[in-house]
């Protein structure tokens, strides 16, 4: 077995590695820093500014009379700025790697600044140039053979500023009636009690902050009946129900209160007949949820909600009921961090 300490730099790649992969959908993986530093002919040679911790705006409420009061803190726009040399050991070499080099990274479609140790693994956030170079060329980069130019680069994340790696996606769960409990399908008085099909999910959040689950819930493509399903809110027993999805639909929910985003793959269909129906109750009674089926699935949520995440550092258990056998619950969570390096 080879110890660790026989093992060469390059394969221990500890300490910090940094990696700056392009948007050009071309092999354009370039290590810009620590391990393998330089390699693809790109490297930073400055301080990284606003790589580190979350940027954020502190609220604070001043009174007319006494000290300012913290209310809350929101977050900002992630900015990273630094110097990077891009370099050559011939001059087609180098006019190559500056190519390559902005071919792969522009103000509208995002590249990836990655961040490897051996603490947290590699990280990265989607980002993309805030403004242009203005880095003066004082000089033709490949006189006297130098081949070798510094820019300074200024890169903005459209959106979440924190760090993240892949989501953790468990085996999708297809229900096969076993095993099974009892719920009542709705909550008017004499709804009925019916048997559906009970599946688990285990999922381990390694982030640093809570996160929320998202749920993909896939319809039978066969029979009239719609499919009911119940999803745990976060992994405590409380069990929100979904409203029923017709034959055929997907849907896609988004637990995070601040998005509150439920999409169906097939737009409703509404008309006259579903508005008059969801408007006179006692039809709606007659008719069952016939109405809703012309409206969108998060107008069929008709509030309901929720409020538990994934804890940080944890092992959430969430629990999935079905009424229909051969449909099928996929989940994803979320993986954030706070801070790319501690």
């Amino acid at each position: 077995m080879t110890e660790w300490a026989d093992l060469s730099d390059n394969l221990r790649a500890s300490g910090i590695n940094l990696k700056w992969i392009g948007n050009d959908n071309q092999p354009d993986v370039w290590n810009i820093g620590g391990h393998m530093g330089g390699a693809q002919g790109a490297i930073v040679t400055g301080p990284i500014k606003g790589m580190v911790h979350v940027p954020f705006k502190g609220i604070w409420h001043e009174p007319a009379y006494g000290p300012p009061r913290f209310e809350r803190k929101v977050d900002e726009r992630r900015e990273i700025s630094t110097r990077i040399a891009l370099m050559s050991d011939s001059e087609f070499g180098w006019f190559d790697t500056e190519s390559k080099w902005w071919n792969g990274m522009d103000a509208e479609t995002p590249g990836y600044w990655t961040v490897f140790t051996r603490r947290h693994g590699e990280l990265y956030i989607p980002m993309q140039l805030l403004e242009a170079v203005q880095t003066e060329l004082e000089d033709d980069p490949t006189a006297n053979g130098n081949n070798f130019q510094e820019w300074d680069i200024l890169l903005a994340a459209d959106g979440e500023p924190r760090w993240r790696q892949p989501d953790v996606r468990p085996q999708p769960w297809f229900n096969t009636m076993t095993p099974t409990t009892t719920v009542k399908q709705d909550d008017e008085t004499f709804s009925p009690v019916i048997t559906v099909g009970v599946g688990k999910f285990k999922v381990a959040n390694r982030g640093t902050t809570a996160q929320w689950p998202i749920y993909t819930l896939s319809a039978p493509t066969t029979g009239n009946t719609p499919a009911r399903y119940w999803i745990s809110n976060g992994s405590t027993n409380q069990m929100v129900r979904v409203p029923p999805l017709y034959k055929g639909e997907h849907v896609t929910i988004d637990t995070n209160p601040e998005n509150r985003i439920a999409i169906s793959a097939l737009d409703p269909v509404d008309d006259d007949v579903k508005r008059f129906l969801r408007n006179a109750d006692l039809l709606d009674w007659l008719f069952g949820q016939y109405g809703e089926s012309g409206i969108s699935i998060l107008e069929r949520f008709h509030g309901q909600g929720f409020d538990t995440p994934a804890a940080k550092r944890s092992v959430s258990t969430f629990t999935v009921y079905s009424s229909m056998e051969t449909s099928r619950v996929s989940v994803r969570l979320p993986q954030r961090f706070e801070r790319c390096i501690s």
